[in-house]
């Protein structure tokens, strides 16, 4: 196969909404001597995932976006079905046309349900597969949402996909890696949702003030425990302790609408703020404005625990963070003293912040602490050393090590 491009990404969200995908290509695009392609949709799911579509070159990347019909955003059956034949299949037939006019030697699947376009990518062109594992395989059941009638037939499905050719799969904790592995995938790396170290910002001291001050930064969608996190404030304002909440980042309309009527029924408007989204460079600075973070995926099914970047880029920001009581963030949180985990109920997430609230000096203190962890053992350069070195594989003695050996000069081909 001959072209220039080194690395082909393919994803169901918008590129600047889909992380992982992202920061691979942000990564591969310093490291690979060809091209780094992007290829998404301009919009996905119920959450507000939206950008506009067209070609653009963002971090170096050559990032095309693929127009999406209107999402009916209402959680019924009916609408499920709608989006499914109305618009997914249309825009997945147009992503299908795209990628597969696209050689390259590396294909990444950003949404393991895309896997089919990695495989079908290989047939044609000989590249190498490599599937995004982001959440535990088989492990989604949220109501209402196609992402879960996908998930009960994935094991089956990627079962066949192990059998048929060489694939490697990146999963984002050692316990999903065990489960991919089962499968029957040889070649499985764990690679953590950590940030990028240019995420990192300089050290800033938590606010001053009487009051904790709680941040929840990210995409806003059924449950991440937005809604407990407010009940949960509310119950500990009507203890006399003093706390704030700041919610930040896009949401269906809907429920935006429903978050903002929870804030004004509990006459919460004072002490919980209801912000929009923010661009991805602004989300250590809104991080570092409280004095805590949070990464509270509910327990309402195994996909959850897959170590959330919020859990990664609160520490990395200097924040120690709230996070939901599930086995891979007690691992983390327990092996690094970088927070609490705490079921994602109201009770116990309000007597949380009846505690800490109590004692902000020894939570101030764990700033410091947070940051000095994050610098050290939470980067994505150093994470992912060994996947940079699979993208590399293919290129041979084109890699940039060969290509600087042939010309003493530093200038690549």
């Amino acid at each position: 196969m001959t072209t220039d491009t080194s690395l082909l990404l393919c994803d169901l969200s918008p590129y600047r909404h889909s992380t992982r995908t992202r920061k691979i290509a942000v990564t591969a695009a310093g490291d690979l001597p060809g091209a780094v392609r992007a290829i998404t949709l301009s919009r996905v799911g119920r959450n507000g995932a939206a950008d506009d579509p067209g070609v653009s070159r963002l971090d170096g990347v050559e990032v095309e976006q693929l127009p999406v019909r209107p999402i009916d955003e209402r959680r019924r059956l009916s609408a499920s079905v709608r989006n499914l034949a109305g618009v997914y299949l249309p825009a997945l037939w147009r992503l299908r046309r795209r990628v597969l006019a696209t050689p390259a030697r590396t294909i990444f699947v950003g949404h393991i349900a895309l896997f089919w376009l990695g495989t079908a990518h290989r047939r044609r062109y000989g590249s190498q597969v490599i599937l995004n594992g982001r959440e535990r395989p088989g492990g989604i059941r949220m109501r209402g949402s196609l992402a879960t009638w996908f998930s009960r037939l994935e094991p089956t499905l990627l079962r066949r996909v192990a059998r048929r050719g060489p694939v490697t799969v990146v999963a984002v904790c050692e316990s999903h890696a065990a489960e991919f592995r089962r499968l029957g995938f040889d070649d499985v790396l764990v690679v953590r949702n950590v940030p990028l170290a240019s995420f990192a910002p300089e050290f800033v001291p938590p606010p001053p003030g009487p009051d904790l001050v709680i941040a929840c930064v990210g995409t806003l969608y059924p449950g991440r425990g937005i809604e407990t996190m407010i009940d949960a404030a509310v119950s500990a304002r009507a203890t006399g302790s003093s706390v704030r909440l700041e919610i930040t980042g896009p949401a269906g309309n809907d429920y935006r609408a429903a978050l903002q009527e929870r804030i004004r029924a509990a006459k919460a408007e004072s002490y919980i703020s209801l912000l929009g989204p923010c661009r991805a460079t602004e989300v250590a600075t809104r991080i570092q404005r409280a004095h805590v973070a949070t990464a509270l995926y509910e327990a309402v099914d195994t996909a959850n625990d897959s170590l959330s970047n919020k859990l990664f880029e609160g520490v990395v920001a200097g924040r120690p963070v709230i996070a939901g009581d599930l086995p891979e963030n007690r691992a983390v949180i327990g092996r690094f003293g970088v927070g609490w985990s705490v079921p994602v109920e109201p009770v116990a997430l309000g007597g949380t912040l009846v505690d800490l609230a109590a004692n902000l000096p020894a939570v101030r203190a764990m700033a410091a602490h947070c940051y000095a962890v994050g610098r050290s053992e939470f980067i994505w350069e150093a994470e992912t050393a060994e996947l940079r070195k699979r993208l590399l594989a293919p290129l041979g003695d084109r890699s940039p090590e060969a290509t600087t050996e042939r010309n003493p000069a530093g200038r690549t081909h």
